[in-house]
């Protein structure tokens, strides 16, 4: 006897975290952080403190799978998605990211908007950048640290053209990455593949293994000062 699967829609509570900078600082916009595998946002935030302190709004959403890093008890980490049911997860993260930036919309027409994936929450990161409701054209900046472009925009819909450029960050130490060149010559086909233009992606590598590195981000927003 074979089941029939059935799919109910339905509200969930999501959360996000947020730090904003001194009130001594000007304001350099925005910036959007999405965790890697098995991390917590509030966590997570505080690997950007050297950016709220120069004047960036930090936000850092949360994946909705919870679960334990070991066993039963102990440490939870989230994560943004498995390969299970992985379009209807899709859909909800991108609602959930979408309802979460009108909440956090700044009030300045000049601040700069940016978002960050980092590990996990690069394919994230770049999915709703691709297809989400403000569209590409909405952000200033895109930083892929530590991750994988996802090789399923186009066949989603994706849009990366007329966006701005994507920085793809990597520790020369990363241990999911053996070969950097072939890894960027990866990213740069799912870049352009989804119409992202092939002289508006760069590589940065930093002496570091796979975890955010306060200072190649730094450099990298700083262009927007």
């Amino acid at each position: 006897m074979e089941a029939t699967a059935h799919k109910l829609p339905v509200t969930r509570t999501a959360r996000w975290w947020s730090t904003n900078p001194p009130e001594s600082q000007p304001s350099k916009g925005t910036l959007y952080v999405l965790h890697g595998y098995g991390q917590l946002p509030q966590f997570f935030i505080k690997k950007f403190q050297r950016q709220v302190l120069d004047g960036w709004r930090v936000i850092a959403p949360e994946g909705a799978h919870r679960f334990y890093l070991q066993g039963t008890e102990g440490r939870v980490g989230a994560s943004w998605m498995t390969k299970e049911a992985r379009l209807d997860d899709i859909a909800d993260q991108l609602a959930f990211l979408d309802a979460l930036r009108v909440e956090t919309a700044g009030s300045s027409p000049g601040d700069k908007n940016v978002l960050l994936g980092f590990s996990q929450g690069v394919s994230t990161a770049l999915r709703w950048a691709a297809l989400g409701q403000g569209g590409i054209q909405s952000w200033d900046g895109l930083i892929a640290h530590s991750g994988v472009i996802p090789p399923d925009l186009k066949t989603l819909e994706g849009d990366l053209s007329g966006g701005p450029s994507l920085d793809v960050l990597v520790g020369t130490e990363d241990p999911y990455i053996r070969d950097h060149g072939a890894r960027f010559k990866t990213a740069e086909a799912a870049w352009t593949d989804a119409g992202g233009s092939p002289d508006r992606i760069r590589l940065h590598t930093f002496e570091g293994a796979h975890d955010v590195n306060p200072e190649c981000v730094g450099q990298v927003l700083g262009r927007f000062s």
